[in-house]
């Protein structure tokens, strides 16, 4: 029974081998697909990532115009922090491929 099994198996892996089909790649490396997938994400998440600044921005305006009635120092310390990470949130996005660029 061991030597059917045996003969068995190694007749079907020497007609997988024989009747292989060989596969032959496209010109080109092959990553377009990939490199277009990932850049549609990229602008999807720097869509999102420049939104979320622009509502922190306006937040931290709105935040800061009302401490000014108040004359509270905290105050104004927190809307100038969240109005610093609305900008860096909505400029990021675009500094990210410069920044690639002049890596790589």
């Amino acid at each position: 029974m061991k030597k059917k099994l045996l003969y068995m198996s190694g007749l079907s892996l020497l007609l997988i081998a024989a009747y292989s089909i060989p596969v032959f790649a496209a010109p080109g490396d092959g990553t377009e697909i990939i490199s277009s997938g990932f850049d549609v994400i990229y602008t999807i998440i720097a869509a999102i990532i420049s939104s979320l600044g622009s509502i922190y921005l306006l937040w931290g305006v709105f935040e800061w115009t009302q401490s000014l009635n108040t004359q509270d120092g905290a105050a104004q310390s927190m809307a100038f922090k969240r109005i610093a990470s609305g900008l860096v949130a909505i400029i990021a996005p675009q500094l990210i491929p410069i920044i690639q660029n002049s890596i790589g």
